[in-house]
């Protein structure tokens, strides 16, 4: 179990999530968009919404938007980027992947972009997420993920992931996706590694957890000593302010709901 809840994570660290944060993984949203097949009718649900990014970007495309977080604090967020972006077609309502409050069959799409590594339980969010779509509805999902291979690489970047925020769970490798999404019953059709442009700051991504102290001095010197296969994988550099810059691997995968068949 995490040491600390996402929601109580995520409701201290609130105001950090801003547009940076946003920039460090914008084309894992692009994929999400581009990969979605949205029509002007469509209801789509996002889950741990957060601070509202991606709700706000499928609003235009889409009749509407639910967003679904555990933090009040995240959600308040959320519903002022709505505002200032003009967006009238988005609700944001309180509520955890793994129990979605919602009834079955009602949404074309449910969408999740950097938060399932937060989820107590990945597999029952995926079924809850099968049992809320309608049949032939899409699910979309973009995280940060390990390589299948490289098992030194994954204990490594989870370790740090925890060490900076307790509410981290797990960063899952794409094997480990592809089974959640079959064991769901979505037939999968697509999945692919999504490199992102933007380099994170490390010190940047320390105070968007409110890690400093110890807990941030310890992540700092373990990205100073990190083997060489880490350093390669994740672009850890040092700039010349004294801070740190790395790339973590992203995935992202498209997933569809069966039609239903009819029995002659």
């Amino acid at each position: 179990m995490p040491s600390r809840t996402s929601q109580e994570q995520f409701d201290r660290q609130a105001p950090h999530y801003n547009a940076q944060w946003n920039a460090w993984n914008s084309e894992s949203l692009a994929w999400l968009i581009e990969h979605a097949d949205c029509r002007k009718s469509d209801r789509w649900l996002d889950v741990a919404t957060g601070a509202g990014f991606t709700a706000v970007a499928f609003a235009p495309l889409v009749a509407e938007v639910t967003g679904l977080d555990v933090s009040a604090a995240m959600l308040n967020e959320a519903r002022g980027r709505a505002r200032a972006a003009g967006v009238a077609n988005v609700v944001f309502e309180t509520g955890a992947a793994e129990s979605l409050p919602f009834g079955s069959d009602v949404f074309d799409g449910v969408v999740c972009r950097l938060a399932a590594h937060h989820f107590v339980s990945v597999p029952r969010f995926a079924a809850e997420a099968y049992r809320v779509l309608r049949p032939g509805g899409r699910l979309l999902i973009a995280d940060t993920t390990e390589p299948d291979d490289a098992p030194g690489v994954d204990a490594w970047q989870n370790q740090i992931d925890d060490l900076r925020d307790g509410s981290h769970i797990r960063n899952y490798t794409s094997a480990e996706w592809r089974g959640f999404v079959n064991g769901a019953g979505f037939a999968l059709e697509d999945l692919q590694q999504v490199p992102e442009s933007v380099p994170i700051s490390l010190r940047d991504w320390l105070q968007k957890a409110g890690c400093e102290g110890p807990a941030a001095a310890e992540v700092r010197r373990r990205f100073l000593e990190a083997p060489p296969e880490v350093v390669q994988t994740f672009s850890i550099a040092q700039t010349a302010d004294g801070d740190i810059t790395f790339q973590w691997l992203r995935i992202a995968l498209s997933a569809r709901k069966p039609e239903m068949t009819v029995l002659g």
